[in-house]
């Protein structure tokens, strides 16, 4: 797998009380991240990031509003069968 490679998602689905967000990937299911700050996301929002693989502390760009944050990335690649047990719902 690449590791420093740009990657692009969309938001798919979000636990607001957890601030876990699911962003869907063209190229293999879903990153999960962990918001640290106040965020703002919607569904639908498309994210970018820089380190396509990178997991812990990373810095994520939302496309669709025009503004960064830093988020903690969880995991890579997660299947849609996953996806409730990630989001910790």
């Amino acid at each position: 797998m690449p590791y420093d490679d740009k990657r692009t998602g969309t938001v798919a689905a979000m636990n607001p009380a957890r601030g876990m967000v699911a962003i869907a990937t063209e190229d293999d299911g879903f990153t999960i991240i962990e918001l640290l700050d106040g965020w703002e996301l919607e569904a639908g929002d498309v994210l970018t990031w820089r380190n396509g693989y990178g997991l812990g502390s990373e810095t994520y760009v939302n496309v669709s509003r025009g503004t960064r944050a830093e988020v903690y990335v969880q995991n890579h690649s997660v299947s849609r069968a996953s996806l409730r047990q990630q989001l910790l719902l």
